[in-house]
């Protein structure tokens, strides 16, 4: 279905856990699109909200970039003072800078995160735009993502699973002492009456939260070692989601989050709690009796 284009009035302004907590519910209420980006090793949470935008709105802006790069430019400047001209690059090719002197390390990722949280504080503001330059962002390089849905009450009463599962998966990165970058991003839908939709539901008032963990894979020498440290940070999240009755986005199933006998048939379990498995099979070999669209991994998944 095509719409005309439009334009939305996005805010973006930093928040602890516990004020986003109190103030969660009237945010999904008020908002078109709302979205999280919480902070590892701090208490910051970055929120960004948007409405359809006004005729004649007047958007408060935030500072120029080039000002509000300056906490990872200092930092940078600290632990590199040779780094060299800094003039003109953006804050996503500043935290890789920082990143790639030691991506594992958990402290220095910890360090970034907390310059990272001083740029978003200088960060909030508004913006009036299309509605496709609002919705798209900069992922900020190449990066690993195991991204989850599950359902989190109905608009008119959340029931908070959606903070409570972030709140569980900072303990956790910091318990385990992950090397995560920030951020850990959520996002909200309405349901879906797609019966494969991870966001399915009969019930026309749910809604699902989306959360995706990232690891940014920094540079060649260290890209195994990433790899492996991502593998082990994602299956933490798997297992985290799975006790939230949630599933994964379609495009994002990786078996190798899921290696071993158990493992797997907790996600294949998981998929039957979630999905009309049987019924989806049974329409397939009607339709697909050779399986031509079928493959390795919807087949495991789906014990197809």
């Amino acid at each position: 279905k095509c719409i005309p284009r439009f334009s939305l009035h996005e805010k973006t302004y930093c928040a602890s856990v516990a004020e986003v907590r109190e103030h969660h519910a009237e945010l999904l209420r008020t908002y078109r699109h709302v979205r999280y980006m919480w902070i590892p090793y701090t208490d910051v949470v970055v929120v960004v909200v948007s409405n359809v935008a006004e005729p004649g709105a007047k958007p408060k802006e935030a500072l120029p970039e080039n000002e509000r790069v300056k906490p990872l430019v200092d930092l940078l400047r600290r632990l590199q003072p040779n780094c060299g001209s800094l003039e003109g690059q953006n804050f996503a090719q500043l935290r890789e800078r920082l990143l790639v002197m030691d991506p594992l390390n958990p402290e220095h990722v910890a360090m970034v995160n907390r310059a990272e949280a001083e740029f978003w504080r200088l960060s909030q503001g508004e913006r009036v735009a299309d509605s496709l330059q609002i919705l798209g962002f900069e992922c900020g390089g190449s990066q690993w993502v195991l991204e989850n849905c599950f359902p989190c009450g109905t608009l008119s009463t959340p029931s908070l699973a959606d903070i409570d599962y972030v709140v569980e998966m900072k303990e956790t990165i910091e318990r385990n002492r992950i090397a995560a970058a920030s951020p850990i991003e959520q996002r909200w839908t309405a349901r879906s009456v797609s019966p494969m939709s991870p966001a399915y539901s009969a019930n026309k008032d749910d809604i699902f939260s989306w959360v995706g963990v990232i690891m940014y894979i920094t540079d060649e020498k260290n890209e195994a070692a990433i790899k492996q440290r991502f593998r082990e940070y994602a299956m933490l999240h798997a297992d985290q989601t799975m006790r939230y009755n949630g599933v994964f986005h379609w495009g994002k199933v990786d078996l190798d989050f899921h290696a071993g006998r158990s493992r797997l048939a907790d996600l294949q379990a998981s998929m039957r709690r979630r999905f009309d498995v049987d019924g989806f099979l049974k329409v397939r070999r009607d339709l697909d009796p050779q399986n031509v669209l079928g493959n390795r991994l919807t087949d495991t998944v789906l014990r197809a």
